[in-house]
């Protein structure tokens, strides 16, 4: 039977999911491209396009054979029922990770433990979370949360490499394996707009959106056996303010209601709202000085009708609980 443009593309984003897991190995084991490529019979060109997902020659994922994909899953001790199902749970839920953008417009950079778990009804058992540097970590059984100062970690230095953030990333959950065991997940960065204010290529964080789910899904599958079920990604208005003289902040405000799936804003009182409403909050708050207040009302009302009210169908059916944010 001839495959479907759909079939084509599930079966490319499970080769995607295979070749990030196989770097991340890798790069957990320490073994250079060229140590991998040797041990499994594969050129280090060919290797590097598995990781990378794609073949210079086609535009897609290269189609490793039955016998070098055993070979890379046994050195590098991947499961690979779990990365071809597309990471699925041992939860029944759909497969990959919702990735949700918490844009606040409020002036704290607390209680994000109270935030996810009102979001996603308390269904997720676990959360990996990189708070803000500028608040201490409030770390507890099952909500596991830690910071990177600047130059530390996955930044040390003014650059942002974003890649070294899920390397980062999939090394904590290395050292959490055994506490979180087979429960769901998701995962919480909460220093974005942070990092932007450091570095000289605040763009970086941003252009990185597009593909976070699908990178840090498959690094931490790799660890844990399954991706996150939800994935928020936080923004600050303030942060996005400080940058105003060296970004244009309302590109990077729409890019990133485009790329992400669900939309939702903490307001000055505390109240999380989501959607529509979310994105005109948001707008409200990022509408240039050269655009009238009508003009901008219908500009904003008309890219919010594109944002539907998304619900996770393997989380919660009911809007978020009404409600001021709390001390964590």
């Amino acid at each position: 039977m001839e495959e479907t443009p759909v079939d084509l593309l599930a079966a490319d984003e499970r080769l995607v999911a295979f070749g990030a897991a196989v770097r991340q190995s890798r790069k957990l084991l320490r073994l250079s491209l060229r140590e991998l490529a040797q041990g499994v019979g594969l050129s280090a060109s060919y290797l590097s396009s598995i990781e990378c997902g794609r073949n210079p020659t086609t535009g897609r994922p290269p189609q490793p054979s039955v016998g070098a994909v055993d070979r890379l899953c046994d050195i590098l001790k991947l499961d690979r029922a779990a990365i071809f199902s597309r990471g699925l749970h041992r939860h029944d839920h759909r497969p990959g990770c919702e990735h949700v953008l918490l844009f606040r417009l409020d002036d704290r950079r607390d209680g994000l433990q109270e935030i996810s778990r009102r979001m996603t009804n308390g269904m997720v058992g676990h959360w990996l979370c990189i708070v803000d540097p500028n608040t201490e970590p409030e770390p507890t059984e099952d909500f596991h949360a830690w910071s990177w100062p600047y130059r530390s970690g996955p930044y040390p230095g003014d650059y942002l490499e974003v890649e070294r953030i899920t390397e980062a990333l999939a090394l904590r959950a290395v050292d959490l394996k055994d506490r979180m065991g087979s429960d769901s997940y998701g995962v919480i960065i909460a220093d974005c707009s942070s990092v932007m204010r450091w570095v000289v290529n605040p763009d970086a964080e941003v252009d990185y959106e597009e593909e976070w789910c699908q990178r840090s899904g498959g690094a931490l599958a790799a660890v844990l056996g399954g991706e996150p079920a939800v994935n928020i990604c936080v923004y600050h208005q303030k942060d996005f303010e400080a940058l105003s003289q060296r970004v244009d902040r309302l590109n990077l405000v729409l890019r990133l209601i485009d790329t992400h799936e669900r939309v939702a804003a903490v307001l000055q009182d505390g109240m999380i709202v989501e959607g529509s409403q979310a994105v005109l909050e948001i707008l409200r708050e990022n509408r240039p000085d050269s655009v009238s207040s009508a003009a901008w009302r219908t500009i904003s009302s008309a890219l919010a009708s594109r944002q539907t009210e998304r619900a996770m169908p393997h989380l919660h059916a009911k809007p978020v609980p009404a409600g001021p944010v709390t001390s964590a």
